[in-house]
């Protein structure tokens, strides 16, 4: 095993640290592994067309939620594939998820921060981190904990939140408007989070050491209780699919989705 050391890794901002976990740990309570199978989104869809060359591969996942990658990794036969999250309980529950659709024998699960990775340099082939390093306390920090572990030439598959997602704001500006003039409060995650810009996004990555091979955008969303009406999101998800290859809609999905090798020197 490519661990380092078996204690719980934290960023050195312990108090930070430990805030975000506790509010990990309170989301946790929306990741109770019930049984559900298949990735049903864009957001993972989109993901998964960049993870189909992982067998034989030692794969990472930083921020592994409750496991539907790992399962799948493991499935297509991995060498090896590691799970870091912050959350204890979310961990639980993707262990969860690995033994019932995976294989266990091949996946290992690490609480620890995605900043302070206990694993020893390049122990990896691949790294996915699909929606996490807009939750970290330095996402600089994680971004050089990921280029250290990963392999020379090393494949990171990287995905954060737009900030110019222009038509799931436009979907969602009558709502806000309207809870606005109401003096009502518009909804924010109760826990650490940012938005990037494309530029910001890829000059960070550069930063650290990556070289990029590919950049994207997907899914677009609809405000609030709408979008748990499952046929206007498969609408919404039909009309994303076509749109999302044509300018200017390439760069105003949901999500940026960020493909890099680790080059030789950070």
């Amino acid at each position: 095993m490519v661990i380092a050391s078996p204690e719980q890794a934290l960023h050195p901002d312990l108090a930070g640290a430990e805030q975000v976990r506790a509010a990990y740990d309170e989301r946790a309570k929306e990741y109770i592994y019930k049984g559900r199978t298949g990735f049903p989104a864009r957001k993972h869809r989109g993901i998964l067309r960049h993870l189909q060359e992982v067998g034989g591969t030692r794969y990472l996942e930083v921020g592994c939620g409750d496991g539907p990658y790992l399962a799948w990794s493991s499935r297509r036969g991995v060498m090896s594939a590691v799970g870091v999250d912050l959350s204890a309980l979310i961990v639980k529950e993707a262990r969860k998820r690995v033994e019932h659709e995976g294989r266990p024998e091949l996946v290992h699960l690490v609480v620890a921060d995605a900043a302070a990775l206990p694993f020893a340099d390049d122990s990896f082939d691949l790294i996915l981190s699909s929606q996490v390093i807009e939750h970290v306390l330095a996402e600089a920090v994680a971004l050089h904990a990921m280029w250290r572990v990963l392999r020379s030439r090393g494949l990171l598959v990287a995905s954060t939140d737009n900030r110019d997602n222009r038509v799931t704001q436009a979907l969602a500006w009558p709502v806000q408007t309207v809870r606005r003039l109401l003096g009502r409060p518009v909804w924010g995650p109760p826990f650490l989070h940012r938005s990037y810009r494309w530029a910001d996004f890829l000059a960070m990555a550069k930063r650290e050491g990556f070289e990029v091979v590919e950049t994207m955008t997907y899914r677009f969303s609809w405000p609030s209780r709408l979008g748990a009406v499952r046929p206007l999101v498969n609408l919404l998800d039909g009309i994303e699919e076509h749109l999302i290859h044509h300018r200017p809609f390439s760069a105003w999905g949901d999500i940026l989705l960020l493909v890099a090798r680790r080059s030789t020197c950070p």
